[in-house]
Formats: structure tokens, sequence, C-alpha cells
């Protein structure tokens, strides 16, 4: 094949509408269609892929695999549409590496995730179809995955008029020439429903409806040629079946205007609906005429659907779940699919498929399957002004908010998904963390100084941890118990004895298990009650493989398997909400749980429910959402209350508080990813958000400097810590230093190793078996000044810098942190007072500063700032600074470090090098506030700011 404009047409229909905002439709463009040769200029209305200007494609197969059959079969259907006969050759002749090459084979399940740059993929788990080099790789870890992946190809991937940035920086693109518009045309229209075709006579012909609830919710659903009916049980009204409620929002009727061009849809409440009949858009207004959305295009076919609309020049996107990068979200393409990807900019472990324009609307895909967000391609003009969603095997089912405040968009997204309910006043406390803890240790018994809790140390118990929170007079609410799942019963009498003992104290406590599940014990417990999995092979399994992680921790998704409770099975629910909870809950004392691994149901095959009308796909978002609402429901009614923190979901994930963010790493930069994670979810909807203050996990180093080192990561704790008392609960957790730790310890500074010598030790009665009391042995490593070496490789090991802190010398952290914590007790009836107003119109406490000031484009850029309700703007330091710049929008603020008073314009106020010394936390408050508790909150957080500020902290 000769170089040059060479392109490979594909029979589609496809039609390119370009960028319009309301009020502007494109007219319709009069072309000539052509015959599709090889070389001719592309007719109108086709679909190219081009590459660099030419397409000398040759289609690559696997020696090994001997797939010449398959690879044929893929350039005879290229040849049928399109007259160019593709070469076949197999990768053991092929050598030409400068031919742009179509990759098929059967490869590892880590070759074929290879070819996609980082986690950002559009493939299942079992197979990848991508552009990479110059090359589009079609790889497949089964022989049906392979064929999928071919499916996927042809159906989805050549049914795009988008372009594919290759990781090198060459593009692909698939191209629609300008041609004629999609053509919709008005159907019919009872009152309630109004219905159009769409490209009518075309190949992807489809119906569209449009109607209105009362959330000034137009909804916007589509229907193929191959579906008898439109489907209703999107993901609001799934999950609120799965919960036993009726279906959120009834239909509201609508008034209809029609002319030769467009159809009018008014509300009774004002707002409104303008469809474009000749040239495709769909404009929808606000009461007050302000333009909420503007679509201009759907797409519609079995297996993807695309709807796409326009961005104003200067406009924000907030909102879409969890995200750690940044708040505003425009110019990003988002893979809406959680992963368990520990510690990354890129991680989600919470997708809510909300967009929330700074314009005061809002668009919501109502859907829990896999999606992407293409939110502005600031690197391609034709789509930089053009937001774009990609919804994988399921119909549009679009809701567009017709609200002229973003605060509006909040509560219309709520009032359709569920809001939130009030959590119980002590869980806004401070709840501190013991990962592996023994049970039984008593209490001072075993207490160690070597406090670093780095790989071969053996943990504290639980007893260690509360004597020294109490030795150390440090406030705390709360004791949560990682790694001990609710089934083992044999620890139950250890168990309720620790509840009852922290009760006398009057603290709480939770325990930990995995959505769903806690051990694979669970199978023993109820086998008749598990989620089950038909493999291709039509093998049917209880032990469910892990979704895709990058999690550090669990070694490998393919290395690990759990069993989930069908919760579509009322006897199964029963069983372990009635009864097994109903046990731990009201029996033995237990409080709550911290519910991990919402991350990680697998939807790739076919997912056996009780409930037989319940859908697979979806289910990995669906699955986690619905079992913590359902853990709530139980736990919340706890005579004497409780709570959960859940880690993931999808649509609906703010019904169960509280909602945290993962693992992250104690250093500065994740001081901001939590902080953003925090506001981006509040703009989703989700108001009651937490996080593991200042991170989980020791990261790298961090500009050179060794991140244990205690004196660095005192300033990293304290300054997670001084946000963190402005958020409605605090948590510290994970494997870095707790708070007592800092003034515990032998010497500061030792470079220490750990040599493969272990020491054995033995406790006495630590754990009951069958009703007798025995005796455990553990072993440990032994650190030594000296290098260690492993004797069975003879390589050195732990070699890194291990400090630990002399008794005293940090006693500044546990000044500011007793201090700060006290603080947030002192706001108790202010967290109150703003979680009631969260849970009716689902406003967040911590607020991006655009919710209140939406108009001011300076706050709509600012992420290092928020307000705590309306009464507090908070202003933290999230690097190794000692001063920052604040900036104060439009009010009348009060300086609570300096007691100065600003009045401020319209223009907004920033104060330059603002000082902030490691104890200090910029705080303004807003005399202009709606809080009836606020004012009279002020004298005591100038007292504890008095004493914080003049504590002594060292800098490194």
């Amino acid at each position: 094949m000769k170089n040059g404009w060479i392109c490979l047409i594909l029979c589609l229909a496809m039609l390119l509408v370009p960028l319009s905002g309301c009020n502007s439709p494109d007219e319709k463009a009069d072309t000539t269609k052509q015959p599709a040769t090889a070389g001719n200029p592309l007719p109108a209305g086709a679909l190219a892929l081009v590459h660099e200007g030419r397409a000398n494609f040759t289609v690559v197969y696997s020696m090994s695999g001997g797939y010449a059959d398959l690879s044929n079969d893929i350039s005879d259907r290229i040849e049928e549409a399109t007259g160019v006969k593709l070469p076949v050759e197999n990768d053991y002749t092929h050598h030409d590496g400068t031919a742009h090459e179509i990759r098929v084979g059967k490869v590892s399940r880590m070759d074929a995730l290879s070819v996609y740059d980082g986690w950002s993929k559009l493939g299942k788990l079992d197979y990848a179809v991508a552009v990479k080099g110059g090359h589009i790789y079609i790889y497949g870890t089964t022989e049906t995955a392979l064929e999928n992946a071919v499916a996927y190809f042809f159906d989805r991937m050549l049914m795009l008029d988008t372009s594919w940035a290759a990781v090198d920086g060459t593009e692909f693109t698939l191209v629609v020439p300008e041609g004629d518009r999609p053509a919709v045309a008005f159907k019919d229209f009872d009152g309630t429903y109004t219905t159009f075709t769409l490209n009518e006579g075309e190949p992807n012909e489809s119906e569209m409806r449009i109607s209105l609830t009362p959330n000034e919710g137009w909804r916007i659903q589509t229907k193929t040629a191959t579906e008898d009916a439109y489907r209703d049980m999107g993901a609001a009204q799934r999950l609120a079946a799965s919960l036993g409620e009726e279906p959120p929002l009834e239909t509201l009727p609508v008034e209809m205007e029609q002319t030769d061009t467009a159809v009018t849809l008014r509300a009774a409440s004002g707002s409104y609906a303008v469809i474009n009949t000749e040239t495709f858009q769909i404009d929808v207004y606000t009461a007050t005429d302000k333009c909420a959305a503007s679509i201009t295009k759907i797409y519609t076919s079995s297996s993807l659907n695309i709807v796409e609309g326009v961005i104003d020049a200067d406009e924000a996107i907030y909102g879409t779940g969890e995200r750690f990068n940044s708040v505003d979200q425009r110019g990003r393409k988002i893979t809406m699919y959680t992963l368990d990807s520990w510690s990354q900019a890129s991680a989600c472990y919470m997708v809510i498929p909300l967009m929330t324009f700074s314009r005061g609307s809002g668009v919501l895909m109502n859907n829990y399957e896999e999606m992407i967000f293409n939110l502005g391609d600031a690197t391609k003009k034709a789509e930089r002004d053009t937001w774009r969603t990609e919804i994988y095997n399921s119909p549009v089912d679009c809701y567009v908010f017709a609200t002229d405040r973003m605060a509006d968009t909040v509560a219309a997204y709520t009032d359709l998904s569920g809001h939130a309910e009030m959590p119980e006043e002590w869980s806004y406390g401070m709840l501190v963390c013991r990962i592996s803890p023994d049970l039984s240790q008593l209490w001072g018994e075993n207490i160690t100084n070597k406090t670093e809790k780095s790989e071969g140390r053996v943990p504290v118990g639980a007893y260690d941890m509360i004597a020294y929170m109490e030795a150390y007079d440090l406030p705390w609410t709360g004791l949560i118990l990682e790694g001990w799942g609710p089934y083992n019963t044999q620890k139950y009498d250890d168990l309720k004895e620790l509840c009852d003992y922290v009760h006398s104290l009057g603290k709480k406590v939770l325990v930990y298990m995995r959505v769903g599940h806690a051990t694979d014990n669970m199978s023993g417990y109820a086998p008749d009650y598990l989620l089950s999995m038909t493999l291709p092979s039509g093998e049917v399994i209880t032990n469910l493989p892990a979704a895709e992680t990058t999690n550090p921790d669990t070694n490998g998704a393919t290395n690990r398997a759990f069993p989930y409770l069908d919760i579509t099975n009322p006897e199964a629910c029963e069983w372990f909400f009635d009864k097994l909870w109903n046990k731990l809950a009201n029996e033995i004392g237990v409080d709550g749980c911290k519910i991990d691994f919402c991350e990680e149901l697998p939807e790739y095959y076919e997912l056996n429910y009780y409930d037989e009308e319940m859908p697979t796909l979806g289910s990995h978002h669906w699955y986690p959402t619905a079992f913590c609402a359902k853990y709530w429901d139980m736990i919340s009614s706890k005579p004497d209350s409780g709570m959960c923190y859940t880690r993931g979901g999808g649509l609906g994930s703010q019904r169960s508080p509280y909602m945290w963010a993962g693992d992250q790493t104690r250093r500065y930069t994740s001081l901001q990813w939590q902080l953003n994670a925090v506001l981006s979810s509040g703009l989703s909807g989700v108001p009651f958000m937490s996080y593991d203050m200042s991170g989980y996990q020791y990261g790298n180093d961090y500009d050179g400097i060794n991140v244990r080192d205690p004196e660095f990561e005192a300033q990293v704790f304290i300054r997670g810590l001084q946000f963190t008392a402005f958020t409605v609960c605090m948590q510290t957790h994970g494997k870095v230093r707790n708070v007592h730790e800092f003034a515990a310890g032998d010497v500061k500074g030792t470079k220490l190793y750990y040599c493969a010598a272990t020491e054995t030790y033995t406790t006495e009665e630590k754990s009951t078996v069958n009703g007798e009391r025995v005796t455990n042995t553990f072993s440990k490593f032994i650190p030594t000044t000296t290098e260690g070496f492993d004797p069975k490789t003879g390589e050195p090991i732990g070699t890194d810098y291990v400090y630990e802190v002399e008794p005293g010398s940090m006693t500044y952290v546990v000044e500011v942190y007793s201090a700060y914590v006290k603080l947030h007790e002192w706001l108790t009836p202010y967290i109150t007072e703003y979680s009631a107003i969260a849970c009716e119109t689902g406003m967040p406490l911590m607020r991006h500063l655009a919710l209140g000031w939406q108009d001011d484009p300076v706050a709509r850029d600012i992420e290092d700032e928020y307000t705590f309700g309306d009464a507090f703007l908070v202003a933290p330091v999230l690097t190794d600074a000692v001063t920052r710049d604040v900036y104060l929008p439009e009010g009348e603020w009060l300086d609570l470090n300096t007691g100065l008073s600003y009045t401020v314009g319209a223009d907004g106020l920033w104060l330059e090098d603002y000082d902030a010394p490691v104890t200090t936390l910029p705080l303004f408050y807003n005399q202009n506030t709606t809080s009836t508790t606020a004012e009279g909150l002020l004298p005591g957080i100038a007292e504890i700011f008095a004493y914080v500020n003049g504590i002594d902290v060292p800098l490194p």
C-alpha cells in the first residue's frame, strides 16, 4: 500500500456536530456523498481512520498463537467496507518498524495491560484495545477475550469521531468529515414524556424521550431499535429498589410548543427545554432564562452511547466524585471506574457521574456502568469547549439540572439519589486506629518504646495504645481495630472484654471488614448466601477474583479472591445484618465499622444474584453503595447509636456517613490530595467526607528529606491536623507514627538496620481456641546498628534510616495535637448545626469557595482554601513553608489569629505572605454568616489559638 492519504472507510453514517451554545444552532450542511475508493477525498458522512495522513497498515498476528484466520477476518471486514485490502503477516516474518500495525494476539494479562498508559484504560480486565506508538493493539487473555477485543475494535473504537492520543505523542484520529447533521424528528407527546426519533433511516436509528422531575431535572433517555422499551431502572432507581424504597421523584407534566424547527417544553416552575429538530441540539434553561446546558450530540449503539455538550470559555467543571488530582476537572479525561489505586493523584475510590458547572447547573449520568468523561481536551482545539461522556453497555439516562446555583445542583442530585442521614455526635470526635491488634493484651503489658512500625516489628496491642493515649492525656473518642474480621467467633470473648473496657472510659469501638465480606471464613458460615460468578468455561465460583488494583499491599489482583454476601437474598441479609451484626453490635458492644476495599467486586463475567432481575453490569459500583447503605441502616438503629466509614462506591454513596478518602502517604503533596478529595466529593453531593489524617503510609523521600525523620514528619502531621480540626470528623490511621509515638522512643536520629536474626518471645493466654485460653509465640527482627544480611541469599537487608525519638524531645507535637483536637470538640454545636443542613440539602461542611462565590473567577480557581459551613474560611498551609498567600472573597472577615477585620468588595482581597508558623492555621470568621452557633464559639477559638500559637516548634 502506498504512503499518502489512504483512508479506511468504515461503512458508518456518523456525522459531526460543530460546537454551539444555547440559542446558536448551526445550519444544516449540504454535501454530496462520493464513492469510497482508496486515495479519493473522503465522502460526506463517512468515518475514516487516519494516522499522520496515511494508513499503510499491516495486520500482524502472533505466530505462537496461530491467529492467521482471525487476522484475515479483520482484513476482510475492512476490505468489505472499504475496498482496501490490508496485508496480513505474522510477527516472525514482519519486521517493518516504519509501517503502522494492527497487532492481534492472545497474551498474558500483564502484557495486555502494558499497552495502556498508566491505569487509564478502555478495555475490560481480560482484554485490551489501545493505540500506542503508531500501532493499534488488539489483545485478549483468552480466546473469548480476544474475540471480545476484536468486537470492541469494530463496534466501539472505530465508531467514535474522536482523537486517540498515543503515548509517544502521535495521534490516531477517527475523522467524521462535514456532512448531513443527525436528524431529530418529533414523534409523540403525552403530557409528560416527549419522544423523538434520532438519525431516522440511518444504521444507528434510535429514539429519545425527555421528561421532567421535581428537582428541576430534565431527564433524557434513549432506546435503540433493538430495545423493546426504555430502561427506567437507572442507577438511582436501581439503588432505591434494592433498598426497598419507592422509585425516586415522580414525572411532572409539561407544556409543549412546536414549530417547524424546534419543540419547546415548559415546566410550571419556569424552566424549559428547547429541542432544535433541524440541527440537533437540546438547550435547557433555568426559570431565570439562564442556559443550564447545551447538548449538541447524542449517539447510540448497542454497546456505546455518547452525549456531548458545550463548555463556556471561562467555565469550571467540578464533581465526578472523589478526585485527588484537582477539584476543577476541566481539560481532563476521566475513566469513571473505581480502582484500589493507593496513593496516586489519579486515584478514584468513589465515582459520582455528576458534572457540576460553575455557571450553577449540572448534568448527571444516571449510571453505574463504566463511563469515560472527556471534559474539554485543552490540547485539541476542536474539543477544548466540549464535554463528552461515553457510556458503555447502557442506554443514555441523563439528567440536566436547570439550576442557577451549584448548591441547588448538589441538592437536586441528592433529591434523586438519596440524602445522607444525621451522624451521631460522638462520631465527630477523634478516632484512633490500631492495625492488627492483639485484643487480649493487658493494659501496660509489653509496652515498647520501639514504636517505628516498619516491616518486621510486632504491632502494639489495643490495650497498649489505650495506655499510651491515657498516659499522655491525649484526647480521643474511639478505637478502630483494623485487621480483625467480624466472623472470627473465636475472639468474641476478647472483643467483648475490650469493648467493655473502652466503654468504661466513655469511648467507642469500631472494627474493620472488607465490603460484603471479611475473611474467607465466610464461606464456611454461610455457603448458601454467597454471590456466585459463572466463568466462560461454565464453572461457577463463589470466591470472586478481585477487580483491577494497583495497591502494593495486595500483592496483585490475580492472587486474591473473596466471597461476597448476596445482598439481593433476603435470608442472607437477615443472617448477616439481623443476626451476626445484632450480636456484634448489641451483645458484644461494637459501635461501628470501617468498610474497606469497596473497589474490588468484579463484573466482567456473569454474576448470579438471588434476584434474577439484578444485572451484572454496573455491579462494581452498585454493590458497595447498596451494601454500605444496608449496613448504615442496621448500625444507625443500634440503641446507643453507631457509625461506619466506607471507602468507595458510586451514585448514592452519600447515604452512609462517612466516606473516607482511601490510602494516602504522609507527605505534603498528599495533604493537598486529601483536601481535593473532600472538596470534589462535596461538589458531587457527598457532604460527610473523612480521610486518614496526615496520611496512612510512608511514601518516597520529599526533596531529599527522609519522610521518616521525626522532625520533618511532625511538620506534616501538624499541618494535616490543623485543617482536619475544621472538618466533620477526625481520625488517625495507618502505618505511620501516631501522636503518642512522637513522644516515645529511645534515641533520636540513630541509623538502625534490621538484622535477619530474630528474637522469639511467648505471652500467656493471649487468645481463646475452642473455649480454652492458649499461649502464642511471636518472632520479631532485632534492630541493630550494623548492617544485617539475609541468611538465605546473603544480600544486605533493611538499609533504610529508621529514626526514633527521645522521650520528651517532641512534646510540642502532643501539645499541638491536644489543642487542635480540643478545638474540634469545641466546634461540636456548629458541626451539629451544619450536619443537619447537609442532611437536608446535600451541602457539604467543607465547601469549595465556588459554592459561596460562584461568580468570582478567582474563588472558582482556588483549591487550597475552603469554608467550613459558611462561618469559617480555612486557608491551611500544605507545604513546608511558614507563610502563604490568602484570598478573601467578598464579605466582612475577621482574622482569628490577628484580630484584624477586612471589608472586601466584589474583586476580592489577597493577603500576601500571611505569617503562618508551624502551629498557626490561617482562619477567618465570616461576619455575615447565617450560623446561629458560630459567634458564641469565637472566644474559645481565640483562647485555643493564643495557646497553640505560643508553642515553640523547632524547624527541621
